[in-house]
């Protein structure tokens, strides 16, 4: 069969995407009574005691918005290989007339789009019926959507008073650290998601977690000094230390190399498998 043909792999996730509409549909429905529970929270019963300020209370219910569409773009990650659960699952899944990289494109695009939007979705919502509803409880109408969208784009943490060329080269390098970084972990999360049978998402945070920790401990204990990534004065003009180029370098070939092994696993994937593992 043809590794990758793009008429059936558009079929194969119409068809996939049909299947699962029932799940899709619950899943909204959780993420929407989540979310619009938790505005209401943060802008009725802790607003209005805590934080004084109504469109304070809505800058954190976005922040919990964003925290929350974070995690459940994590969860999709481990959550990529979700038909797979019981054995009838996988020897459908498996033999359906498609290439292996097709049925794990669909997954990837399943995961990670599909769940993004119906985060999303849900999101807009629960912010909209709840704006709509501020005026019923003595409120303006304030619209919390823009900055959810704003927060969700990558920006470049640095900020420096340089010319407008220094400026715009500056931004992207750290453009490109974020989005890296962000890449990086997901597509951790996927090969965990992969790798694991169960209980993917709470075991590949725990072997994430115990991972962060040694490394945490290790650079502890090393004397970096005062080191600046990046830095701007009048008379040397823009600094980038070389450990930045080689860094997004390494994190882009990783995330890519990330990737490549949760397909690789997948391949292996067998129908009758009662291991921890897929491999």
């Amino acid at each position: 069969m043809k590794n990758f043909d793009l008429h059936r792999f558009l079929q194969t996730f119409k068809s996939q995407l049909l299947m699962g509409r029932n799940f899709w549909l619950r899943l909204f429905a959780i993420f929407f009574l989540v979310l619009f529970f938790a505005e209401l929270m943060f802008t009725e019963s802790m607003g209005n005691n805590v934080f004084g300020y109504y469109t304070t209370s809505v800058d954190n219910a976005v922040n919990f918005g964003i925290i929350f569409f974070v995690f459940s773009m994590l969860f999709g990650a481990t959550s990529i290989f979700s038909v797979l659960k019981d054995t009838r699952s996988r020897i459908t899944y498996l033999m359906f007339p498609a290439s292996n990289l097709e049925k794990y494109l669909n997954c990837l695009v399943m995961s990670t789009v599909v769940v993004a939007l119906v985060t999303f979705v849900a999101f807009f919502c629960a912010d909209t019926i709840r704006t709509l509803l501020a005026p019923a409880f003595g409120h303006e109408m304030v619209w919390g959507v823009p900055s959810f969208i704003s927060n969700l784009i990558p920006q470049s943490s640095y900020s420096l008073s340089a010319p407008d060329f220094d400026k715009v080269y500056q931004w992207w390098l750290g453009f490109l650290m974020e989005v890296g970084l962000i890449l990086y972990f997901h597509s951790l999360y996927m090969l965990g998601g992969t790798a694991f049978r169960r209980q993917q998402f709470l075991i590949t945070s725990m072997v994430l977690t115990c991972c962060m920790i040694i490394i945490v401990s290790i650079l502890s204990h090393m004397d970096f000094g005062n080191i600046n990534l990046i830095s701007y004065n009048e008379q040397d003009g823009l600094y980038v230390h070389p450990i930045v180029y080689p860094f997004i370098a390494g994190v882009y070939l990783l995330t890519c190399f990330n990737y490549w092994l949760s397909y690789r696993i997948f391949c292996r994937v067998q129908a009758v498998n009662n291991k921890w593992l897929n491999v």
